[in-house]
Order: structure tokens, then C-alpha cells, then sequence
């Protein structure tokens, strides 16, 4: 299992700036001392999503998503934990530790990608060795400077080259198969994965080598060869083209799907920077979602014909999840017979551009592609295309869009729209306070998730915090946030809102972390602030030996307890406390 020290994580979440990680990917607007943006995690008008720059932590005033640099790119980027912290170590610099669970694993897959990077410098020199292979390029009106670009390579035909230039020893030969680079026969004996093709190296979105694309030149089959599922390159989750497309989707806002590697390549020469390929395999789940977080609207390019039509199909009946607000996913399918390659070479990227225009929201070409499937004139089968339709669009994430298809539906059926109240697809804002003040702990509790650090907050007696659980619930998790702080000394707010188990008490106190001490939004003098702290401190004190005193006077009559000392009638009032958290 996956473990890193307290220590580390700390570490990673102290050198990562939250500020610019989130808005890299959702544009913050400051205001005030913290930053502003329409929530990301569900769909809303009015921005009630807000990042603290001093905290380094995010709250949504709506659906209450909450956390740090971690939690964001866990929930964003839809990672895993050791998958996130990796991501933020790596960006800040930070050497991943060498003898735990990831840590590990990290250092065994560091070789894998650097193998990959040997092969492929030597496949360029073959490259540039290689007349026949620089020929078929050039037919193919892959310029040099492109062909440079995309790193194309060429593996001779030689079964053992790689193992012959790169596997000296045992090692070598271990890491070269663990890379998918080669292959071994029933006999043992090992030969070269790619053989005699044009070679596209694969990267991820962040840069790394992570795979092969090789290319038959004389058409044997099979025409494209990719490396196999190996622990650095998962297929469902690559784009190719992806890393050298960052720029032109950012500049354009749009991303564009192609089917293949030549494809990426001559639309990028002439000018079409945002295009991408799946890897090796069909459109995806994962993949899609990828495009999604590059780019809000998604162009599916398709070639004209049956076997198009079959991958744009799949790839619709994939999208209702993913539309969510402010998201378009549109499909085009090219001339019959026609590719992006052969289209962009024969009639230049205007006609290109042109033919973009025309592409079709995937919920159309659904719902046309349905049509084709079932006569709407015969009751039976109009009651099947019904039950498709609705099955589809109930899936779907933009509540607007649904009502809207669902028009669409009905009116393709001749049904009438039931009326029905639109329930509100905004809510507003919580506040804190409803009416009046609030209670001497919750106000604690408010400064002590802003302040952490403040010195009086030792001078809290815990012992006797107990008495004051049946006098004000707001006790008990004052009482946790100091317990805490006592376990792990001079946490700042993110530290400790991290070390909060229960996932309802967090979303509660990154709420209140994230609301303003002052109602006014005024600023008060730090000097005062500590002194409202002491004073609340000693406040609470004073109030927890009454509600001591007071107890011990109404329980005095049974028997034993009046012998028990303070901290022992303390523990059995924490225990009573939990007890009755549990039954309820």
C-alpha cells in the first residue's frame, strides 16, 4: 500500500502554490484577500468557489467541495492520492522518498521512461541513416522540420537491434522488456517489438516517454503497432499529440480528436495545432475526460464511412457524464473516403477549417443516429427509440441541456412536455451567522482555524473542556481542533484542517476557515486579534471550572464520583459523549 510520512506531505503541500495550480485549469479573479471563480464541481452562475492564497486551501460556499493542493487535483484531474502528491512533488522540485510504498515505485519506473528515451534517439539516427524510411515520410509530406517536432524515428528491420546497442547486460535486458520494447519467443530467444516501421514516439501530457507507435511502410498488416500495457503507458489514458498540442488548445479553447498519428502530424504542419489521437485504441472514458480538462469544447473527427460511423456512435453514448456546464462535444465526419491527412494534403487546411464548421453536437448525431435505428412511424419501435433516447439523456450532467433534449425527444414523438416546477440550479451561499452572535466557541473555534498558531491557545484548560459538551455542543470540536494542534505542534490552517478525519466536520471547518472573521470585511489589527484570542481563551476557562463545579455539585450524591478526580470525570464524559455519537 501506497503510504507517505505526515512530514512529506506537509512538505509537498508547503511548496505548492494552490492559486496558481487552480487557476491554471479554472481562471481565479481576485476579490479581496482570496480568489473567486465559478465552482468547478458543479454548475452555478454566480461565483461562490473561493481560494485562500494564505491558507492554501479552496471552499465552495455552494456544493461545499473543500481541501488543498492535493484534494483539487485528486477530485479536478480525477487522480489517486499517490498519484496527485507524486504530480505536486514533482512540479515543486521535491525528491520523492526512496524507501516507501510509491516512493519505490517511482524509482523503478524513472529507468522505464529513460530507456524509452534511449531507443528513441537511436531510432532518429536510423532515421537519418535510413533513405527509404526518410522517402516514405516525405511522400507522406512530412516536412523535417515536423518530422523533428514529433521525434519520428525508424526501427530497422533487424530482429535484436535494440538489444544488440542497448542490452549489455542483464539489467539492460530487463528494463528494455519491462519498457515494451521487446519480446521474447517460446524458445526464449528475444527480438525487437518494432521492426522495419516508421516510429512515433508516445508521450503523456506532461512530457514523459511513456510509449511507441510504430508504422508499416509497405502496408502489411498490421498497419499501425503500439507498445503493450506496461507500468508507465496505459493506453485509456494517453492522447497522442497531447504534449505538443497544449499551446494550440489553450490559444483556441478547442481540441480536436483525430483517429491517427499521420493525422495529428499533418494537420500540426499546416497550422492546426490543437489536434490529438487516441492511443492505440478507441476513444475512452478517461480519454475524453482528459481532452475535457484541456479544452471546454471537443471536436470528434471522424472518416466518412460505416466504420467512422460505428467510432463516432461509441463515442456519443460516451458523453452524457461529461457534459457538464459549459462544455460542447461535437462530432465531424469527413467526405467519404477521406481522412484529415489525405483532406488537408489534397485540398489545404481551409477546406479543413471550413468542414469544422459544420460539426454536429454528439447529442444530435445521437438522437439521428437512433432515428436511422427505429421507424417513428410504428408505435413499437417509436416506444424503443423512447426508451433509448431517455436512458441516454438521463445520464446527463447539465441539468439545462437535459430539459432541453427531452423537448427535443418529445417533440421528435409527438408527446406533449409535462410542466413541472424547474427546481433552482443555484444555491445561494450559507451564511454564518442567521441571526444574532455566535457562541463564545464557535467564535473560538472560527479563530482558532484562522490563527492555529497563536500562543494562547496552550493556555486552554482541555482537561475540564468535557463539562462544557452538555452545555454547548460547539465544545467538542473546539475540543478536537486542540487535540490536534497538541498532537502536532505549529500546524498552520491547512495542516490542520488535512488532519480531519470525518468528512462531514471537514467540509464544516474549511467553511469556516474560509468565511471572514469580520461580517464588515474590515481588517482588524494583529495585535488586537491576539488579544481577542487570550481573552477568548481565558473566557472559556472561566466557564468550563463553572460548568465543573456546577456538575460535580448535581452529581455528588452518586456514588464514587465525588472521589474521581477532574480529568477522570473528564474522560468519562468524553466517553459518554462518544457513546452517544455512536447510537445516534
Amino acid at each position: 500500500m501506497v503510504q507517505f510520512t505526515p512530514a512529506f506531505l506537509d512538505l509537498v503541500l508547503e511548496r505548492s502554490d494552490l492559486v496558481r495550480l487552480i487557476d491554471a485549469r479554472v481562471p481565479l479573479k481576485k476579490k479581496g484577500k482570496d480568489y473567486w471563480a465559478c465552482c468547478p464541481f458543479h454548475q452555478e452562475k454566480t461565483p461562490s468557489f473561493s481560494v485562500s492564497a494564505d491558507k492554501q486551501i479552496y471552499y465552495c460556499f455552494g456544493c461545499h467541495a473543500h481541501g488543498n493542493a492535493i484534494g483539487f487535483l485528486m477530485e479536478y484531474e480525477r487522480l489517486s492520492f499517490p498519484e496527485a502528491v507524486i504530480l505536486l512533488a514533482e512540479d515543486a522540485g521535491l525528491a520523492l522518498p526512496e524507501e516507501q510504498g510509491k516512493g519505490a515505485a517511482v524509482d523503478t519506473l524513472k529507468p522505464l521512461h529513460q530507456e524509452l528515451e534511449r531507443a528513441v534517439a537511436l531510432y532518429r539516427q536510423a532515421l537519418r541513416d535510413n533513405a527509404e524510411a526518410r522517402d516514405y515520410l516525405q511522400t507522406r509530406g512530412v516536412l523535417a522540420a515536423t518530422s523533428e517536432r514529433f521525434e519520428l524515428g525508424f526501427a530497422p528491420a533487424a530482429a535484436q537491434f535494440l538489444t544488440r546497442n542497448l542490452g549489455k547486460n542483464s539489467e539492460d535486458r530487463r528494463l528494455l522488456a519491462a519498457a515494451g520494447l521487446v519480446s521474447t519467443r517460446d524458445d526464449g530467444t528475444v527480438y525487437d517489438r518494432f521492426r522495419g516501421r516508421v516510429i512515433f514516439p508516445i508521450r503523456d501530457g506532461r512530457g514523459r516517454l511513456v510509449g511507441l507507435g510504430g508504422r508499416s511502410m509497405d502496408g502489411r498488416e498490421p498497419k499501425y503497432l503500439n507498445s503493450p500495457e506496461t507500468p508507465i503507458y496505459h493506453k485509456s489514458r494517453v492522447l497522442y499529440g497531447l504534449h505538443q498540442a497544449r499551446e494550440g488548445i489553450r490559444r483556441t479553447g478547442k481540441a480536436l480528436l483525430v483517429e491517427g498519428y499521420l493525422d495529428v502530424i499533418t494537420l500540426h504542419q499546416a497550422g492546426i495545432d490543437n489536434a490529438v489521437a487516441a492511443s492505440g485504441t478507441a476513444l475512452g472514458n478517461e480519454q475524453l475526460e482528459l481532452l475535457f480538462r484541456a479544452a471546454p469544447e471537443i471536436v470528434l473527427c471522424f472518416d466518412g464511412d460505416s466504420a467512422g460511423e460505428q467510432a463516432a456512435w461509441r463515442a456519443v453514448n460516451l458523453a452524457p457524464e461529461h457534459l457538464r456546464q459549459g462544455r460542447l462535444l461535437r462530432v465531424l465526419f469527413l467526405p467519404q473516403g477521406e481522412d484529415p491527412d489525405s483532406l488537408v494534403r489534397g485540398a489545404g487546411a481551409a477546406a479543413f477549417h471550413a468542414l469544422l464548421a459544420t460539426a454536429c453536437p454528439a447529442l444530435d448525431v445521437y438522437l439521428e443516429g437512433l432515428q436511422k435505428r427505429h421507424n417513428l412511424m410504428v408505435e413499437d419501435e417509436k416506444a424503443v427509440f423512447l426508451h433509448h433516447a431517455r436512458a441516454l439523456l438521463q445520464r446527463l450532467a447539465d441539468p439545462i441541456l437535459k430539459e432541453l433534449y427531452e423537448q427535443r425527444v418529445a417533440t421528435l414523438c409527438g408527446l406533449r412536455m409535462p410542466r413541472h416546477a424547474r427546481p433552482p440550479l443555484h444555491q445561494e451561499a450559507p451564511r454564518l451567522r442567521q441571526r444574532g452572535q455566535p457562541s463564545l466557541l464557535d467564535r473560538a473555534l472560527l479563530l482558532l482555524l484562522h490563527y492555529p498558531q497563536a500562543p494562547a491557545w496552550q493556555q486552554v484548560e482541555a482537561a475540564l473542556l468535557p463539562f462544557l459538551f452538555t452545555a454547548d455542543p460547539a465544545a467538542k470540536n473546539f475540543a478536537q481542533a486542540l487535540d490536534i494542534l497538541r498532537d502536532t505542534t505549529h500546524l498552520d490552517t491547512h495542516g490542520l484542517l488535512s488532519r480531519i478525519a470525518d468528512p462531514d466536520q471537514a467540509a464544516a471547518w474549511y467553511r469556516l476557515a474560509m468565511t471572514p472573521l469580520e461580517s464588515t470585511g474590515t481588517s482588524v489589527d494583529e495585535e488586537l486579534r491576539q488579544r481577542e484570542i487570550s481573552d477568548c481563551v481565558a473566557r472559556i476557562n472561566r466557564r468550563s471550572r463553572a460548568e465543573r463545579a456546577l456538575f460535580i455539585g448535581r452529581a455528588a450524591d452518586q456514588a464514587g464520583l465525588a472521589a474521581l478526580s477532574d480529568s477522570e470525570i473528564a474522560e468519562l464524559l468524553r466517553h459518554r459523549w462518544r457513546d452517544d455519537e455512536n447510537r445516534s
